[in-house]
């Protein structure tokens, strides 16, 4: 008998996932590292056009940033590596790819940029958070949208002086020195023009590029003194961004409630999850109630958005996930039926982008039921239903609840799973196998589901075929 059981369902690892190393990425150690090592950079660039050294110092302080350098280019080769394509690699890190080329040395200041990103990292591990807990008071504020203006103000004041002072210098009369090019790079980002155009091309290249990012700026001061535009940031940086093109083969869970803690604890806790993300799609999500529930959210992300809308379900990836629950979320002023409609609605929207996934849903009304199966939808609790006959069967029977209570969790005990029928059982009954099962494995068998047909409970006389799932009673430790 083989050891390695196939467990059925088993979520293969995605392509270029590689989880350990995205953890790793992800975390807020190498976060603060690279965020220190980008800042040095800088700095050492800075130092290295503005200020006279003696030869030997200025080769010294350019090996220096040559392993820089390359220290972040392994950094992008890895983030190449745990994305979903190259695609979506370029798109994300373009600028980024610049700044490790030697050539265009001046680019190299784009990578304070990342910093903007690397803030990410506070919001996630609550580790981290309990450790600064400065930072989350500052995720609350407007500090956030402030800083992002000034970051970009820098920035282009920066690459406008280090750009000016390569190209302008022994070619322009007005720029002599790195000094003169600092204030003019400053003079032309905050008034917008230029008294006596650069000469070089390189330097009318730089100066078109502090025109984009004076402009920038601007649009950015006027939308943030919007109470639009603030609010809209001010939810974007309360919550983990979900960011689709790092989706892939993830869990989206549709509505938020009570059960949504539940579920997403489940998922993190079945091994055959333990490389997918889980997605919170509605409008009322929240990792803050998940935390205080004891939930590990470092794999959890949400998106603030209607579940209904086929924009939202396109924007959370659904094409590439691999399992949605559908909640029934309650609103002012809502029916049962209007929940109902909400729920069926989501769940044909789903099945249309998606036909292979395997989607759940959950309702009030029980005539609804035959509608979501028409559609594709695999499985469909009535709200009330499977808790309303449990409550009968255990005052009925005492000590009943602790079985239910240990099966249906992962937390503890023993838990249900199915498993693909090991070869030494094909061909035989139920009846023999299950002894084999047992002795070999460890595993309790209680039930058969044959290839497109419901599930048997303890279909003793039937004949395993190698396409059969078999249900098993699998203790977690």
């Amino acid at each position: 008998m083989h050891k390695r059981v196939k467990f059925k369902y088993e979520i293969e690892p995605a392509t270029k996932s590689f989880p350990w190393l995205r953890s790793f990425i992800e975390s807020a150690f190498f976060g603060i590292s690279l965020m220190l090592l980008i800042v040095l950079s800088v700095v050492l660039i800075i130092v290295e056009v503005f200020f006279t050294l003696p030869p030997e110092q200025m080769t010294t302080l350019q090996s220096i940033n040559d392993c820089l350098t390359l220290i972040f280019i392994v950094e992008l080769s890895l983030r190449w590596l745990i994305s979903v394509s190259t695609a979506t690699f370029l798109k994300n890190f373009w600028i980024d790819l610049l700044a490790v080329m030697p050539v265009f040395r001046i680019f190299r200041i784009g990578r304070i940029l990342r910093i903007l990103r690397l803030f990410r990292v506070f919001s996630i591990g609550s580790t981290f958070q309990r450790r600064f807990t400065f930072i989350g008071r500052i995720f609350e504020s407007r500090l956030v949208e402030f800083g992002i203006i000034s970051s970009f103000a820098v920035f282009a004041i920066v690459f406008g002086a280090v750009g000016l002072a390569q190209f302008e210098i022994g070619i322009s009369e007005e720029i002599t020195s790195p000094i003169d090019a600092f204030w003019k790079a400053l003079f032309s980002m905050m008034a917008g023009e230029y008294a006596d155009y650069p000469k070089s091309i390189g330097g009318k290249v730089v100066f078109l590029i502090i025109l984009i990012f004076e402009m920038g700026v601007f649009a950015m001061v006027t939308g943030t003194i919007s109470a639009i535009m603030i609010d809209k940031l001010k939810e974007s940086t309360m919550h983990k961004p979900a960011n689709p093109d790092e989706l892939n083969k993830h869990i989206l869970i549709c509505g938020f409630s009570a059960k949504a803690a539940i579920l997403a604890n489940e998922f993190l806790l079945d091994p055959a999850f333990k490389d997918s993300e889980i997605l919170l799609v509605s409008e009322k999500a929240s990792l803050d109630a998940l935390k205080a529930r004891g939930i590990q959210t470092d794999r959890i992300s949400v998106l603030n958005e209607d579940f209904t809308r086929m924009e939202t379900l396109k924007r959370a990836g659904v094409e590439r996930a691999v399992a949605a629950v559908i909640l029934s979320e309650h609103g002012e002023n809502r029916t049962t039926r209007d929940i109902d409609a909400r729920t069926i609605l989501a769940a044909l929207t789903i099945e249309k982008l998606n036909p292979k996934i395997h989607t759940s849903a959950e309702i009030y009304n029980e005539e609804y039921a035959t509608h979501l199966k028409m559609g594709g939808v695999e499985d469909v609790v009535i709200q009330g239903e499977v808790s309303g006959k449990l409550l009968a069967r255990i005052s009925m029977h005492e000590g009943l609840l602790a079985f239910f209570k240990d099966l249906l969790s992962r937390e503890s005990g023993h838990t249900l799973t199915f498993i693909e029928p090991p070869q030494e059982v094909i061909g035989l009954t139920c009846k023999d196998a299950i002894a084999i099962i047992y002795r070999e494995l460890g595993f309790t068998m209680v039930g058969i589901k044959p290839k497109k047909a419901e599930l048997k409970i303890n279909p003793v006389g039937h004949v395993i075929d190698s396409s059969d799932e078999i249900l098993v009673i699998n203790p977690v430790n």
